[in-house]
């Protein structure tokens, strides 16, 4: 018998032995990660390698922030292709809408919790939300709060939106937990909403791209306000930020969308001319990473540049971190100029190690873009030093390894795309 290649709801239904391998590998993981967890708030920020400046000579910011900045800027990036296939009602991208607005709301949660990570002791966030109007105007901690939370409630309004509108067109035949969620979902629903509910999501998807190119800055602004710490103060911070969660947002949806169609082989809600989309928005907005990065590091490299700001350039192109610059550039860079050389003719396969080279690379330069300039302060001939702890990498990583599992278990609940009832009746 043929292999099917069309979506259907099976993956909500039966559990596979390949699926409960990757489950549980993940869940191992996770579990991994909460001892380490439990391990820094017992023992405090002693078991990083984070420091003070100035006599310490180290870095107050690490793999937390850094992998934060890495999160937010894929949430905001989710965040934007959802908007725009929403308010385009662009079709054909049905399912790849679905896939980002849940990586949206997942990249949104991993960047909190790392924030709440890097506070050490949890409580200091119920300070900042107590105090929130006080603080509001002058903490970075609280305008980081602000910026997941509004993140948060938009991408859980257009899932809820979405799931009511496709439910209204689907047959009741579903899984338990997946009708649980329908019932839920489509309270009071009725046949007469569904223009009405069309409409709604397609203004929403615009209030998206305006969130996610305004607010969706803040992270990286939130760097540009420091005054008085190189690499940081400046107007282009947020732009920066931006083109980092562009990129690795196209990169992780189409990652996502390639394993997807590998595994269930759904052509035609992941047919090649979305796969082919997908290939040319990470072209696009891997160039465009590349040419804001340019912009970003050509000013610290010249002769005319300051002196504390000369030193980070210096260290970062020919220094002790060159290796994990160049890194960083040639994983993007070298899919980018693949992909863009091949018209995004690479195959599913190659697009998605494409992608995930993408990810890494812009990972790797989150880090150095937030532990760089706290290496070099404003003090002379002092060079501070940062190597993470075993306790940093295996929080780090497992916030990676937990967004992958709530997906893996994402789309075992919710259906990545609707099943019309006359579709469902004729099979």
């Amino acid at each position: 018998m043929a292999a099917r290649t069309d979506y259907s709801l099976d993956h909500l239904r039966g559990i596979s032995k390949r699926y409960l391998v990757v489950v549980a590998a993940l869940v191992v993981g996770a579990l991994l990660t909460l001892e380490a967890i439990i391990h820094q708030v017992q023992q405090g920020l002693a078991t990083t390698d984070l420091a003070q400046q100035g006599t310490q000579a180290g870095a107050t910011w690490g793999l937390y922030i850094g992998t934060f900045e890495w999160f937010a800027g894929m949430a905001v990036g989710t965040l934007a292709i959802t908007g725009y296939i929403r308010f385009n009602e662009l079709d054909a991208y049905e399912m790849v809408a679905r896939i980002a607005n849940i990586w949206a709301f997942i990249c949104g949660i991993s960047a909190a919790w790392l924030i709440v990570i890097d506070l050490g002791t949890p409580h200091r966030v119920l300070i900042v939300l107590s105090r929130w109007h006080e603080t509001v105007m002058h903490s970075p901690l609280a305008w980081d709060v602000t910026f997941v939370t509004t993140l948060l409630v938009f991408t859980v309004t257009m899932v809820v939106l979405s799931l009511r509108l496709d439910f209204l067109q689907m047959d009741d035949d579903l899984p338990v937990h997946t009708y649980a969620v329908k019932r839920v979902v489509s309270l009071g629903a009725t046949d007469a909403e569904i223009p009405k509910l069309e409409s709604m999501r397609k203004w929403l998807g615009l209030g998206l791209i305006v969130l996610a190119f305004t607010a969706g800055m803040i992270p990286g602004l939130l760097m540009g306000v420091v005054g008085g710490q190189p690499g940081y103060f400046g107007s282009e911070r947020g732009m920066v930020f931006l083109a980092g969660g562009l990129v690795t947002g196209a990169a992780l949806v189409t990652l996502t969308a390639g394993l997807l169609r590998l595994r269930y082989s759904w052509r035609d809600k992941l047919s090649n001319s979305v796969m082919r989309g997908l290939g040319q928005a990470l072209t696009l907005f891997g160039f465009v990473w590349l040419v804001v990065l340019f912009n970003d590091v050509v000013t610290v490299v010249t002769d005319m540049a300051p002196f504390f700001e000369q030193r980070i350039g210096d260290a970062m192109i020919a220094g002790e971190l060159a290796p994990f610059f160049w890194l960083s550039v040639l994983l993007v860079a070298a899919p980018t100029i693949v992909l863009a050389a091949a018209k995004y003719r690479l195959g599913v396969r190659l697009q998605s190690l494409a992608a995930a080279s993408v990810l890494l690379g812009v990972w790797v330069k989150s880090n150095l873009t937030v532990v760089e300039p706290l290496l070099f302060p404003n003090l002379p001939g002092f060079t501070g030093s940062y190597s993470p702890t075993l306790v940093e990498w295996v929080i780090t990583l497992g916030a990676i390894v937990i967004a992958a599992l709530l997906f893996v278990l994402a789309i075992k609940i919710v259906p990545l795309a609707r099943v019309y009832k006359t579709e469902v009746s004729a099979e």
